[in-house]
């Protein structure tokens, strides 16, 4: 099984990225990443869908995060759907 997800979010100052982002940082900048992910067949089923999702999700937030925590990500929204 595979997804897609896609986060897109805010940064605030005290982000631990915030000298790093292109073009400069400012409040009201939005931000977006996606990624897919693959889920073996064998191990998961279509009961562990929530689950499946809530890693997906976990997951986006702490790459936005800055691989740190998810204190400093606001207005976060998610696009999630199963790649054929």
């Amino acid at each position: 099984m595979k997804y897609y997800g896609k986060i897109t979010y805010e940064i605030d100052e005290n982000h631990p990225d915030v000298n790093y982002v292109a073009g400069g940082w400012h409040q009201g900048k939005v931000f977006e990443y996606e990624d897919t992910y693959g889920f073996d067949e064998r191990l998961y089923s279509p009961e562990d869908y929530d689950m499946i999702i809530n890693y997906i999700k976990k997951d986006l937030k702490l790459v936005a995060g800055g691989g740190h925590n998810t204190d400093h990500i606001h207005n976060v929204k998610f696009e999630i759907r199963r790649m054929a």
